[in-house]
Protein backbone atom coordinates (compact mmCIF):
# COMPACT_ATOMS: atom_id res chain seq x y z
CA UNK A 1 0.00 0.00 0.00
CA UNK A 2 2.90 2.36 0.76
CA UNK A 3 4.37 1.64 -2.67
CA UNK A 4 1.05 2.44 -4.33
CA UNK A 5 0.87 5.71 -2.36
CA UNK A 6 4.40 6.61 -3.47
CA UNK A 7 3.50 5.88 -7.09
CA UNK A 8 0.45 8.14 -6.86
CA UNK A 9 2.33 10.96 -5.12
CA UNK A 10 3.51 12.53 -8.38
CA UNK A 11 7.17 11.81 -7.68
CA UNK A 12 9.24 10.96 -10.77
CA UNK A 13 10.17 7.30 -10.16
CA UNK A 14 11.77 6.93 -13.60
CA UNK A 15 14.63 9.32 -12.88
CA UNK A 16 14.51 10.56 -16.50
CA UNK A 17 11.61 12.99 -16.29
CA UNK A 18 8.97 10.42 -17.15
CA UNK A 19 9.66 10.59 -20.88
CA UNK A 20 9.65 7.22 -22.63
CA UNK A 21 12.86 6.49 -24.51
CA UNK A 22 14.76 3.41 -25.69
CA UNK A 23 17.66 2.12 -23.58
CA UNK A 24 20.65 0.27 -24.97
CA UNK A 25 22.26 -2.67 -23.14
CA UNK A 26 25.40 -0.55 -22.73
CA UNK A 27 23.48 2.19 -20.92
CA UNK A 28 21.53 -0.36 -18.85
CA UNK A 29 24.78 -1.91 -17.60
CA UNK A 30 25.90 1.43 -16.07
CA UNK A 31 22.92 1.52 -13.67
CA UNK A 32 23.82 -1.31 -11.28
CA UNK A 33 24.08 0.20 -7.78
CA UNK A 34 21.49 0.49 -5.02
CA UNK A 35 21.43 4.27 -5.47
CA UNK A 36 20.93 3.93 -9.22
CA UNK A 37 19.42 0.59 -10.25
CA UNK A 38 17.79 -0.22 -13.59
CA UNK A 39 16.75 -3.63 -14.87
CA UNK A 40 15.04 -5.01 -17.95
CA UNK A 41 12.23 -7.58 -17.99
CA UNK A 42 10.74 -8.88 -21.24
CA UNK A 43 11.98 -5.99 -23.33
CA UNK A 44 11.09 -3.17 -20.92
CA UNK A 45 13.55 -1.20 -18.78
CA UNK A 46 12.56 -0.03 -15.30
CA UNK A 47 14.23 2.21 -12.72
CA UNK A 48 13.88 0.07 -9.58
CA UNK A 49 15.87 2.39 -7.27
CA UNK A 50 12.83 3.54 -5.30
CA UNK A 51 11.23 0.07 -5.33
CA UNK A 52 14.17 -1.72 -3.67
CA UNK A 53 13.00 -1.12 -0.03
CA UNK A 54 9.53 -2.45 -0.90
CA UNK A 55 10.62 -5.72 -2.55
CA UNK A 56 9.29 -8.62 -0.41
CA UNK A 57 12.40 -10.70 -1.09
CA UNK A 58 14.72 -7.89 -0.01
CA UNK A 59 16.87 -5.42 -2.00
CA UNK A 60 19.74 -7.90 -2.33
CA UNK A 61 17.60 -10.31 -4.36
CA UNK A 62 16.38 -7.61 -6.71
CA UNK A 63 19.92 -6.27 -7.15
CA UNK A 64 20.88 -9.55 -8.80
CA UNK A 65 19.13 -8.21 -11.89
CA UNK A 66 20.40 -4.63 -11.70
CA UNK A 67 22.12 -3.45 -14.85
CA UNK A 68 21.15 -6.49 -16.94
CA UNK A 69 18.24 -8.13 -18.69
CA UNK A 70 16.67 -9.95 -15.72
CA UNK A 71 13.99 -11.82 -17.65
CA UNK A 72 15.44 -15.27 -16.97
CA UNK A 73 15.95 -14.51 -13.28
CA UNK A 74 12.39 -13.15 -13.01
CA UNK A 75 10.91 -16.23 -14.70
CA UNK A 76 12.79 -18.53 -12.33
CA UNK A 77 11.47 -16.86 -9.18
CA UNK A 78 7.94 -15.56 -9.80
CA UNK A 79 6.86 -15.41 -13.45
CA UNK A 80 3.21 -15.03 -12.43
CA UNK A 81 3.74 -11.58 -10.85
CA UNK A 82 2.20 -8.69 -12.82
CA UNK A 83 5.44 -6.69 -12.88
CA UNK A 84 4.23 -4.33 -15.61
CA UNK A 85 1.43 -3.05 -13.38
CA UNK A 86 3.55 -3.05 -10.23
CA UNK A 87 6.39 -1.06 -11.82
CA UNK A 88 4.35 1.01 -14.29
CA UNK A 89 5.47 4.31 -12.71
CA UNK A 90 9.13 3.20 -13.06
CA UNK A 91 9.03 2.42 -16.79
CA UNK A 92 11.82 4.17 -18.73
CA UNK A 93 11.28 2.61 -22.13
CA UNK A 94 11.97 -0.39 -24.37
CA UNK A 95 15.29 -2.21 -24.36
CA UNK A 96 17.02 -1.50 -27.67
CA UNK A 97 18.45 -4.82 -28.84
CA UNK A 98 21.80 -4.94 -30.58
CA UNK A 99 23.79 -8.02 -31.46
CA UNK A 100 27.53 -7.96 -30.67
CA UNK A 101 29.86 -8.23 -33.63
CA UNK A 102 32.02 -11.28 -34.21
CA UNK A 103 35.13 -9.17 -33.62
CA UNK A 104 33.84 -8.16 -30.20
CA UNK A 105 32.90 -11.70 -29.21
CA UNK A 106 36.02 -13.48 -30.46
CA UNK A 107 39.63 -12.45 -30.74
CA UNK A 108 41.40 -15.29 -32.51
CA UNK A 109 44.60 -13.41 -33.27
CA UNK A 110 46.37 -14.66 -30.19
CA UNK A 111 44.50 -17.54 -28.49
CA UNK A 112 45.83 -18.49 -25.03
CA UNK A 113 47.26 -21.97 -24.47
CA UNK A 114 44.97 -24.60 -22.96
CA UNK A 115 46.65 -24.43 -19.58
CA UNK A 116 46.06 -20.69 -19.48
CA UNK A 117 42.30 -20.71 -20.14
CA UNK A 118 39.72 -19.70 -17.57
CA UNK A 119 38.45 -22.45 -15.34
CA UNK A 120 34.99 -20.86 -15.61
CA UNK A 121 33.27 -20.23 -18.98
CA UNK A 122 34.64 -17.15 -20.70
CA UNK A 123 32.58 -14.04 -21.18
CA UNK A 124 32.34 -14.73 -24.90
CA UNK A 125 31.02 -18.25 -24.27
CA UNK A 126 28.43 -16.94 -21.82
CA UNK A 127 27.36 -14.25 -24.28
CA UNK A 128 26.95 -16.80 -27.07
CA UNK A 129 24.92 -19.07 -24.79
CA UNK A 130 22.63 -16.26 -23.70
CA UNK A 131 22.21 -15.04 -27.28
CA UNK A 132 21.23 -18.51 -28.43
CA UNK A 133 18.70 -18.80 -25.61
CA UNK A 134 17.10 -15.49 -26.41
CA UNK A 135 18.40 -13.37 -29.27
CA UNK A 136 16.75 -10.30 -27.86
CA UNK A 137 18.40 -10.59 -24.46
CA UNK A 138 22.14 -10.31 -25.06
CA UNK A 139 24.65 -8.55 -22.85
CA UNK A 140 27.12 -6.13 -24.38
CA UNK A 141 30.44 -7.99 -24.60
CA UNK A 142 33.62 -6.86 -22.97
CA UNK A 143 35.80 -5.48 -25.73
CA UNK A 144 39.03 -5.93 -23.82
CA UNK A 145 40.60 -9.34 -24.33
CA UNK A 146 41.18 -11.41 -21.18
CA UNK A 147 44.59 -13.01 -21.01
CA UNK A 148 47.23 -13.95 -18.49
CA UNK A 149 49.34 -11.02 -19.72
CA UNK A 150 46.71 -8.44 -18.87
CA UNK A 151 48.26 -5.96 -16.46
CA UNK A 152 44.97 -5.46 -14.65
CA UNK A 153 44.53 -9.19 -14.15
CA UNK A 154 47.99 -9.59 -12.69
CA UNK A 155 47.31 -6.84 -10.19
CA UNK A 156 43.98 -8.42 -9.26
CA UNK A 157 41.88 -5.33 -10.00
CA UNK A 158 38.10 -5.41 -9.39
CA UNK A 159 35.83 -6.89 -12.10
CA UNK A 160 34.35 -4.55 -14.67
CA UNK A 161 30.69 -3.59 -14.48
CA UNK A 162 29.87 -6.12 -17.21
CA UNK A 163 31.70 -8.85 -15.29
CA UNK A 164 29.88 -7.82 -12.10
CA UNK A 165 26.61 -8.22 -13.98
CA UNK A 166 27.68 -11.69 -15.11
CA UNK A 167 28.65 -12.63 -11.56
CA UNK A 168 25.32 -11.39 -10.20
CA UNK A 169 23.31 -13.44 -12.70
CA UNK A 170 21.88 -16.35 -10.71
CA UNK A 171 22.31 -18.94 -13.46
CA UNK A 172 26.08 -18.41 -13.78
CA UNK A 173 28.83 -19.82 -11.55
CA UNK A 174 29.30 -17.87 -8.32
CA UNK A 175 33.07 -18.32 -8.19
CA UNK A 176 35.33 -16.78 -10.80
CA UNK A 177 38.98 -17.28 -11.70
CA UNK A 178 41.65 -14.75 -10.72
CA UNK A 179 42.53 -14.59 -14.40
CA UNK A 180 39.13 -12.99 -14.97
CA UNK A 181 40.27 -9.99 -12.94
CA UNK A 182 38.77 -11.10 -9.65
CA UNK A 183 40.77 -11.07 -6.46
CA UNK A 184 40.30 -13.96 -3.99
CA UNK A 185 37.21 -13.69 -1.82
CA UNK A 186 38.15 -12.88 1.74
CA UNK A 187 36.27 -14.49 4.59
CA UNK A 188 34.42 -11.90 6.62
CA UNK A 189 35.21 -12.54 10.25
CA UNK A 190 32.87 -9.95 11.68
CA UNK A 191 29.45 -11.42 12.43
CA UNK A 192 26.65 -9.47 10.82
CA UNK A 193 23.40 -8.83 12.65
CA UNK A 194 20.47 -9.96 10.45
CA UNK A 195 18.21 -7.21 9.16
CA UNK A 196 14.49 -7.17 9.89
CA UNK A 197 11.91 -5.24 7.89
CA UNK A 198 8.15 -5.15 8.25
CA UNK A 199 4.98 -4.25 6.39
CA UNK A 200 1.28 -4.49 7.17
CA UNK A 201 -2.05 -5.00 5.45
CA UNK A 202 -5.61 -5.00 6.79
CA UNK A 203 -9.19 -5.95 6.14
CA UNK A 204 -12.14 -4.80 8.18
CA UNK A 205 -11.84 -7.95 10.32
CA UNK A 206 -8.10 -8.48 10.79
CA UNK A 207 -4.62 -7.02 10.65
CA UNK A 208 -1.58 -8.86 9.25
CA UNK A 209 1.98 -7.84 10.10
CA UNK A 210 4.58 -9.16 7.64
CA UNK A 211 8.20 -9.41 8.79
CA UNK A 212 11.03 -10.01 6.32
CA UNK A 213 14.19 -11.75 7.53
CA UNK A 214 15.85 -12.44 4.16
CA UNK A 215 15.83 -15.40 1.75
CA UNK A 216 16.47 -18.83 3.36
CA UNK A 217 16.96 -17.22 6.78
CA UNK A 218 14.85 -20.08 8.25
CA UNK A 219 13.25 -17.93 10.95
CA UNK A 220 11.46 -19.08 14.07
CA UNK A 221 9.55 -17.04 16.56
CA UNK A 222 6.47 -16.38 18.61
CA UNK A 223 3.71 -13.80 18.88
CA UNK A 224 1.38 -12.78 21.70
CA UNK A 225 -0.87 -9.95 22.84
CA UNK A 226 0.06 -8.55 26.26
CA UNK A 227 -1.97 -5.71 27.82
CA UNK A 228 -3.27 -4.73 24.39
CA UNK A 229 0.20 -4.67 22.80
CA UNK A 230 1.15 -7.11 20.01
CA UNK A 231 4.65 -8.51 20.60
CA UNK A 232 6.38 -10.50 17.85
CA UNK A 233 9.75 -12.15 18.46
CA UNK A 234 11.76 -13.45 15.51
CA UNK A 235 14.87 -15.64 15.83
CA UNK A 236 17.34 -16.22 12.98
CA UNK A 237 20.74 -17.91 13.33
CA UNK A 238 20.96 -17.30 17.07
CA UNK A 239 19.80 -13.66 16.94
CA UNK A 240 16.53 -12.44 18.42
CA UNK A 241 14.61 -9.36 17.24
CA UNK A 242 11.34 -8.02 18.67
CA UNK A 243 8.64 -5.98 17.00
CA UNK A 244 6.26 -4.15 19.32
CA UNK A 245 2.96 -2.83 17.97
CA UNK A 246 0.69 -0.53 19.94
CA UNK A 247 -2.36 -0.93 17.67
CA UNK A 248 -4.60 1.91 16.60
CA UNK A 249 -7.49 0.05 18.20
CA UNK A 250 -7.92 -3.19 20.13
CA UNK A 251 -6.74 -6.54 18.76
CA UNK A 252 -7.73 -9.93 20.05
CA UNK A 253 -6.53 -13.52 19.86
CA UNK A 254 -6.26 -16.13 18.48
CA UNK A 255 -3.16 -15.13 16.54
CA UNK A 256 -2.19 -16.92 13.35
CA UNK A 257 1.48 -17.28 12.47
CA UNK A 258 2.76 -18.51 9.08
CA UNK A 259 6.33 -18.73 7.75
CA UNK A 260 7.35 -18.67 4.07
CA UNK A 261 10.69 -20.46 4.27
CA UNK A 262 12.15 -19.54 0.86
CA UNK A 263 11.62 -15.78 1.15
CA UNK A 264 12.07 -15.71 4.94
CA UNK A 265 8.76 -13.89 5.47
CA UNK A 266 6.66 -14.29 8.62
CA UNK A 267 2.97 -13.30 8.64
CA UNK A 268 1.29 -12.67 11.99
CA UNK A 269 -2.48 -12.17 11.74
CA UNK A 270 -4.58 -10.76 14.59
CA UNK A 271 -8.33 -10.14 14.66
CA UNK A 272 -9.84 -6.72 15.29
CA UNK A 273 -12.22 -6.41 18.25
CA UNK A 274 -14.25 -3.80 16.36
CA UNK A 275 -14.39 -4.69 12.64
CA UNK A 276 -13.58 -1.63 10.54
CA UNK A 277 -10.82 -0.10 8.42
CA UNK A 278 -8.11 1.73 10.37
CA UNK A 279 -6.22 4.80 9.18
CA UNK A 280 -2.93 3.14 10.17
CA UNK A 281 -1.70 0.06 11.97
CA UNK A 282 -0.56 1.94 15.09
CA UNK A 283 2.84 2.68 16.63
CA UNK A 284 5.57 0.19 15.68
CA UNK A 285 8.89 -0.20 17.50
CA UNK A 286 11.72 -2.50 16.35
CA UNK A 287 13.98 -3.67 19.15
CA UNK A 288 17.74 -4.13 18.83
CA UNK A 289 19.08 -7.57 17.94
CA UNK A 290 20.26 -9.65 20.89
CA UNK A 291 21.94 -13.01 21.11
CA UNK A 292 19.67 -15.91 22.11
CA UNK A 293 21.16 -16.90 25.45
CA UNK A 294 18.97 -19.93 26.21
CA UNK A 295 15.93 -21.74 24.77
CA UNK A 296 12.52 -20.45 25.78
CA UNK A 297 10.09 -22.40 27.95
CA UNK A 298 6.37 -22.21 27.20
CA UNK A 299 3.33 -23.80 28.78
CA UNK A 300 0.87 -25.35 26.31
CA UNK A 301 -2.71 -26.55 26.53
CA UNK A 302 -3.67 -29.82 24.88
CA UNK A 303 -6.16 -28.71 22.21
CA UNK A 304 -6.72 -32.06 20.47
CA UNK A 305 -5.53 -35.67 20.47
CA UNK A 306 -5.81 -37.86 17.37
CA UNK A 307 -4.26 -40.98 15.86
CA UNK A 308 -1.72 -41.26 13.05
CA UNK A 309 -1.22 -45.02 13.30
CA UNK A 310 -2.22 -47.78 15.73
CA UNK A 311 0.48 -46.75 18.25
CA UNK A 312 1.25 -43.12 17.33
CA UNK A 313 -0.81 -40.16 18.51
CA UNK A 314 -0.99 -36.69 17.00
CA UNK A 315 -1.09 -34.14 19.81
CA UNK A 316 -2.13 -30.56 19.08
CA UNK A 317 -0.62 -28.20 21.66
CA UNK A 318 -1.75 -24.59 21.96
CA UNK A 319 0.73 -22.21 23.70
CA UNK A 320 -1.02 -20.35 26.51
CA UNK A 321 0.69 -17.09 25.52
CA UNK A 322 0.22 -16.50 21.80
CA UNK A 323 1.54 -18.77 19.07
CA UNK A 324 4.94 -20.29 18.21
CA UNK A 325 6.73 -21.38 15.02
CA UNK A 326 9.77 -23.69 14.95
CA UNK A 327 12.35 -23.34 12.11
CA UNK A 328 12.66 -26.14 9.56
CA UNK A 329 15.07 -28.82 10.77
CA UNK A 330 14.83 -27.75 14.43
CA UNK A 331 13.05 -29.45 17.33
CA UNK A 332 11.52 -28.80 20.74
CA UNK A 333 11.64 -30.70 24.02
CA UNK A 334 8.76 -31.92 26.16
CA UNK A 335 9.24 -31.67 29.94
CA UNK A 336 7.21 -33.79 32.39
CA UNK A 337 7.72 -34.80 36.00
CA UNK A 338 7.68 -38.58 36.43
CA UNK A 339 8.10 -40.11 39.91
CA UNK A 340 9.51 -36.85 41.24
CA UNK A 341 12.12 -36.48 38.49
CA UNK A 342 12.04 -34.39 35.33
CA UNK A 343 11.78 -36.45 32.13
CA UNK A 344 12.67 -34.82 28.79
CA UNK A 345 12.13 -36.02 25.23
CA UNK A 346 12.78 -34.28 21.89
CA UNK A 347 10.20 -33.94 19.09
CA UNK A 348 10.09 -32.20 15.73
CA UNK A 349 6.70 -30.52 15.21
CA UNK A 350 4.62 -31.60 12.23
CA UNK A 351 4.17 -28.59 9.94
CA UNK A 352 1.46 -27.49 7.55
CA UNK A 353 -0.06 -29.85 5.01
CA UNK A 354 0.42 -33.12 6.90
CA UNK A 355 -2.87 -33.27 8.79
CA UNK A 356 -6.52 -33.02 7.82
CA UNK A 357 -6.82 -29.62 9.52
CA UNK A 358 -4.03 -27.06 9.57
CA UNK A 359 -4.08 -24.92 12.71
CA UNK A 360 -1.76 -21.90 12.37
CA UNK A 361 -1.92 -21.24 16.11
CA UNK A 362 -0.71 -24.60 17.46
CA UNK A 363 2.16 -27.10 17.49
CA UNK A 364 1.53 -30.72 16.45
CA UNK A 365 3.62 -33.60 17.78
CA UNK A 366 3.61 -37.19 16.51
CA UNK A 367 4.19 -39.24 19.67
CA UNK A 368 4.75 -42.99 19.45
CA UNK A 369 3.67 -44.83 22.59
CA UNK A 370 6.08 -47.37 24.08
CA UNK A 371 4.41 -49.58 26.68
CA UNK A 372 7.65 -49.82 28.68
CA UNK A 373 8.59 -46.18 28.13
CA UNK A 374 8.97 -43.64 30.90
CA UNK A 375 7.36 -40.63 29.26
CA UNK A 376 5.29 -41.66 26.23
CA UNK A 377 2.55 -43.59 28.13
CA UNK A 378 1.90 -40.49 30.24
CA UNK A 379 2.21 -38.08 27.34
CA UNK A 380 -0.26 -39.96 25.13
CA UNK A 381 -2.64 -40.26 28.08
CA UNK A 382 -3.08 -36.47 28.30
CA UNK A 383 -6.54 -35.16 27.57
CA UNK A 384 -7.92 -31.91 26.18
CA UNK A 385 -7.14 -28.85 28.40
CA UNK A 386 -4.27 -30.64 30.20
CA UNK A 387 -1.08 -28.56 30.45
CA UNK A 388 2.35 -29.62 29.19
CA UNK A 389 5.66 -27.70 29.20
CA UNK A 390 7.79 -27.28 26.08
CA UNK A 391 11.19 -25.66 25.53
CA UNK A 392 13.14 -24.69 22.45
CA UNK A 393 13.71 -24.44 19.63
CA UNK A 394 16.91 -26.49 19.45
CA UNK A 395 19.16 -27.19 16.46
CA UNK A 396 21.56 -25.49 14.09
CA UNK A 397 20.29 -26.60 10.68
CA UNK A 398 20.44 -23.82 8.06
CA UNK A 399 18.38 -23.71 4.87
CA UNK A 400 21.29 -21.97 3.16
CA UNK A 401 22.86 -25.43 2.84
CA UNK A 402 20.09 -26.30 0.37
CA UNK A 403 20.41 -23.12 -1.67
CA UNK A 404 21.78 -24.80 -4.80
CA UNK A 405 20.53 -28.34 -4.16
CA UNK A 406 18.26 -29.72 -6.89
CA UNK A 407 18.16 -33.37 -5.79
CA UNK A 408 17.70 -34.37 -2.16
CA UNK A 409 17.85 -37.83 -0.59
CA UNK A 410 16.21 -38.34 2.81
CA UNK A 411 16.65 -41.33 5.13
CA UNK A 412 14.33 -41.84 8.12
CA UNK A 413 12.95 -44.54 10.39
CA UNK A 414 9.71 -44.55 12.39
CA UNK A 415 8.90 -41.21 14.03
CA UNK A 416 12.24 -39.97 12.71
CA UNK A 417 10.22 -39.03 9.63
CA UNK A 418 9.02 -35.81 11.28
CA UNK A 419 12.18 -33.72 10.59
CA UNK A 420 11.89 -34.70 6.91
CA UNK A 421 8.32 -33.47 6.49
CA UNK A 422 9.25 -29.80 6.50
CA UNK A 423 12.21 -30.41 4.18
CA UNK A 424 10.03 -32.25 1.65
CA UNK A 425 7.43 -29.46 1.58
CA UNK A 426 10.15 -26.82 1.31
CA UNK A 427 12.01 -28.52 -1.54
CA UNK A 428 8.91 -29.25 -3.64
CA UNK A 429 7.55 -25.72 -3.18
CA UNK A 430 10.84 -23.93 -3.81
CA UNK A 431 11.00 -21.78 -6.93
CA UNK A 432 14.68 -20.85 -7.30
CA UNK A 433 16.20 -23.20 -8.19
CA UNK A 434 13.41 -25.70 -8.61
CA UNK A 435 13.85 -29.13 -7.07
CA UNK A 436 14.28 -31.95 -9.60
CA UNK A 437 13.96 -34.95 -7.26
CA UNK A 438 13.02 -35.66 -3.63
CA UNK A 439 13.85 -39.28 -2.78
CA UNK A 440 12.79 -40.74 0.58
CA UNK A 441 14.02 -44.01 2.08
CA UNK A 442 11.64 -44.71 4.99
CA UNK A 443 12.21 -47.70 7.30
CA UNK A 444 9.37 -49.25 9.35
CA UNK A 445 8.62 -52.60 10.98
CA UNK A 446 5.33 -53.20 9.13
CA UNK A 447 3.17 -51.38 6.60
CA UNK A 448 0.71 -50.36 9.32
CA UNK A 449 3.55 -48.48 11.06
CA UNK A 450 3.98 -46.08 8.13
CA UNK A 451 3.31 -42.53 9.34
CA UNK A 452 1.54 -40.10 6.98
CA UNK A 453 1.51 -42.78 4.28
CA UNK A 454 -1.61 -41.46 2.51
CA UNK A 455 0.00 -38.04 2.20
CA UNK A 456 3.15 -39.52 0.64
CA UNK A 457 1.02 -41.52 -1.79
CA UNK A 458 -0.99 -38.46 -2.81
CA UNK A 459 2.14 -36.35 -3.23
CA UNK A 460 3.86 -38.91 -5.47
CA UNK A 461 0.74 -39.15 -7.62
CA UNK A 462 0.36 -35.37 -7.92
CA UNK A 463 4.07 -34.56 -8.43
CA UNK A 464 6.32 -36.74 -10.59
CA UNK A 465 9.38 -35.50 -8.71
Amino acid sequence: MDWIRLGNSGKDLTGVGGRMRPVSPQELATHNTQNDAWLAVRGRVYNITHYLPYHPGGPEELMKGAGIDATQLFDKVHPWVNFDSLLSKCLIGPLRHSMPSAEELFDTSNPPPKSDRLREPSKAQELVRKSMENLANCITPVKKKISSRSEENVKGSPPSKIMQSLIQSSDLPVSISRRAASSPIKTIQKEEVPALRYDWIQTSAKLTMSLYTGPLANPGGCARITEGVLLIEVATNGWLRQLKLVPEEKLQEPLQLRVYAESGKIDVTAFKSDPKIWKGCGEVTLGVATRVSSPRTVACRVAAVGQVTHDTSLMTLQPLAGTVVVPIGHHIRVHMTVSGAECIRSYTPVGEGWTSQDDLTALKLAVKKYSTGTLTPRLTALRIDDIVTLSGPYGNFQLQKLKLVKKIYLIAAGTGITPMLGLIKFMLARSNPRCELAHLVFFNKTEEDLLFNEYFENMSQDDER
